[in-house]
């Protein structure tokens, strides 16, 4: 079951059961240049409940007792544009239905609020990336940037 996370608590719990979910995942083809998730550093950072309310917002889909999927999304209010953008920080789904469903909620949620773009990202380095491209762009999205990075 799709749920919108607002408690830091139940945040906490979503990032630990995906972080034991993508482990390997994160150890064997996530970011470039040994880059891992940090559970602790997005736990950290996001476990406030007026953050969670106004400007992070996070869905989780709950099987049992733990989550098998996890969406966080920030409110970019950009300098660089003058509009705000709900931007993709963190999406990770072992249920690929839960996955999609999250990103419902994300969009809807922009909508609602007026926010009128939304920005996903996929990691190069994955081997679902090529295919997470084509979905994005059959759901209307346009590719409009490639980052790279270097390690000093």
């Amino acid at each position: 079951m799709i749920k919108r996370i607002t408690d830091p608590e139940e945040l906490k719990k979503a990032v630990n059961d995906l972080h034991v979910l993508f482990e390997t995942e994160d150890e064997s083809f996530a970011h470039v240049l040994g880059l891992k998730h940090s559970k602790e550093t997005i736990i950290n950072s996001f476990s406030n409940a007026k953050i969670l309310a106004f400007d992070v917002f996070v869905w989780g889909n709950k099987e049992g007792d733990n989550y098998d999927a996890l969406g966080i999304f920030i409110n970019d209010k950009s300098i660089k544009f003058g509009v705000n953008i709900l931007s993709e920080f963190l999406w990770l789904s072992k249920n690929p239905k839960a996955g999609f469903k999250i990103l419902k909620e994300a969009t809807k949620l922009a909508r609602e609020k007026n926010i009128s773009y939304v920005s996903l990202s996929t990691v190069e380095n994955h081997p679902l990336s090529e295919r997470n491209e084509k979905f994005y762009e059959k759901l209307g999205f346009v590719k409009d940037s490639t980052t790279f990075i270097g390690k000093l």
